[in-house]
């Protein structure tokens, strides 16, 4: 399996987790979220003077129904990837991430939408950032699974282990069709598969099999094989 790829992948027209830093008067994409703190993506790099390891930032984080106030301390530095980590965050806020962001609530969440330019594809997606996108090979089936969960991914082939990685949208607008946009990321493996997220990957995929979202059967055989 190649290190990186180029990949088109669907994506609606929404920003569903946003982080607006109220000293520099810019928002940023999040590109991911836990209880314990978030990771931005800075698109213009000559930001990366304001935000040295151990600086802290007040700002508001926009996530999926609410909006408030928070304080962040940043921990790590990755390229443009921004890691911190949340300072004194309210109730209402990790109580919210905690509940949106659990495998079985992203699994339920997820519906299928037809994909009429991509063929033999077939397209799971709900609002908080997940994407699931199952490839077909005639003749011989199902041959892929990838789950998109904010920016990391986790996929599995008939072929291969289970794999994990991250993307990077490029900054090209890319083909519209409706509602949905494709896109092209770059698609980064890592060397060492993160079992963690593989593990919260397959919790969510049994998830959404268990709460009717996946209905095609053979589509379920497919990926209950690959969580065994």
């Amino acid at each position: 399996m190649p290190t990186s790829e180029k990949r088109r992948l669907p994506r609606f027209h929404i920003t569903p987790c946003q982080f607006h830093d109220q000293k520099l008067d810019r928002t940023y994409a999040v590109q991911d979220i836990s209880v314990g703190g978030l990771a931005i993506r800075l698109v213009d790099r000559t930001d990366l003077g304001e935000f040295p390891v151990g600086i802290k930032r007040k700002g508001v984080i926009k996530i999926e129904g609410l909006k408030t106030e928070c304080e962040i301390q940043v921990r790590y530095i990755k390229g443009s990837l921004i890691g911190t980590e949340w300072v004194n965050p309210s109730r209402e806020l990790i109580e919210h991430i905690d509940e949106i962001s659990s495998p079985e609530t992203l699994g339920g969440n997820l519906k299928e939408y037809p994909l009429p330019d991509v063929p033999n594809t077939l397209w799971y997606h709900n609002p908080i950032g997940v994407d699931l996108l199952v490839y077909k090979q005639d003749p011989g089936g199902f041959q892929r699974w990838t789950l998109y969960i904010h920016q990391s991914f986790v996929q599995w082939d008939r072929q291969d282990e289970m794999q994990s990685g991250r993307t990077v949208a490029e900054d090209e607008e890319g083909y519209a069709h409706g509602l949905v946009q494709l896109e092209t990321r770059m698609i980064d493996y890592d060397a060492t598969p993160d079992q963690r997220l593989i593990e919260s990957g397959k919790a969510l995929l049994a998830g959404a099999i268990k709460a009717g979202k996946i209905t095609d059967e053979d589509v379920q055989q497919f990926i209950k094989k690959s969580l065994e």
